[in-house]
């Protein structure tokens, strides 16, 4: 299991276009997705997100209205001051977004979480690889694409590859 994030970010860059490659492998042979969900199942059990917490200094979070009020009512503020607190609107597609500040986000304190219990429906279901309530199919690319950034991703799709028995060559 690799866990250093520094390798994680090398060994996912180098096989970017081994991933693309597997997408379309995928795309092919259809796959049952119940094995790739069991597989991350057992890598997130042996994962502790708050020792890593690089998806909080990564990506981008989108914000929805319920996300607000969810926020807004355990601040104890008003949905408008989270907004204009807690957000910013970007700027390529128009989609409110939560601040990031010095690199993480604006609720990232060391590598926790200060909102967990009123965290963004996005980050609630980060990495989105065990729950069976959406098909891997069209996500596969975003999958490959948080490699980089997640050991758990990371090690789910290296062992899922070895699992089918992708031929790397």
């Amino acid at each position: 299991m690799v866990t250093d994030l520094v390798q994680i970010r090398h060994l996912a860059e180098t096989d970017r276009s081994e991933n693309l490659g597997f997408r379309r492998f995928l795309k092919e042979h259809h796959y049952p997705q119940g094995l790739f969900r069991r597989i991350a199942r057992e890598v997130e059990k042996q994962i502790d997100c708050k020792s890593c917490a690089n998806c909080c200094r990564e990506p981008r979070v989108n914000v929805s209205r319920q996300d607000i009020a969810t926020l807004a009512r355990y601040l104890g503020m008003p949905p408008e001051q989270i907004i204009k607190e807690y957000t910013i609107v970007d700027r390529e597609d128009q989609e409110t977004i939560l601040r990031q500040t010095q690199g993480a986000c604006v609720f990232l304190d060391g590598n926790l979480c200060m909102v967990y219990e009123a965290r963004p429906r996005a980050c609630r279901e980060f990495p989105y690889l065990a729950r069976d309530q959406r098909s891997l199919g069209g996500r596969m690319s975003s999958v490959c694409r948080h490699a980089s950034i997640c050991p758990i991703i990371y090690n789910t799709l290296e062992s899922y590859k070895h699992a089918i028995g992708y031929d790397r060559g």
